[in-house]
């Protein structure tokens, strides 16, 4: 089990941990966090690229998220050797470069 924290949970040994561009690397981005595949999921889920590039480019701006703060008060309360992968929501453009 990996014994590295998630930079925005902050879990130690989640599954499906990984390398995160907090800022996309189609849109420029060179930053990578240490990421849960939870974590991931429902940042890709939750904003575009371009809104991951110009509003929420940091762990911090996307940690005081209220949807984030819902998703991880649910998160911490599940089995930390589970990865959830969540659903593209509505409305949400599908494509490369979103």
């Amino acid at each position: 089990m990996n014994e590295e924290a998630c930079a925005f949970c902050g879990r130690v040994g989640a599954a499906g941990m990984h390398g995160h561009h907090v800022v996309p690397r189609a849109k420029g981005g060179k930053v990578i966090e240490p990421t849960c595949g939870s974590c991931g999921s429902f940042i890709h889920k939750t904003w575009s690229h371009n809104e991951l590039r110009d509003t929420y480019n940091t762990v911090e701006k996307i940690q005081a998220d209220e949807r984030f703060q819902r998703f991880v008060k649910w998160l911490l309360k599940q089995r930390v050797d589970v990865k959830f992968k969540t659903e593209r929501r509505n409305g949400r453009a599908e494509g490369k470069y979103r």
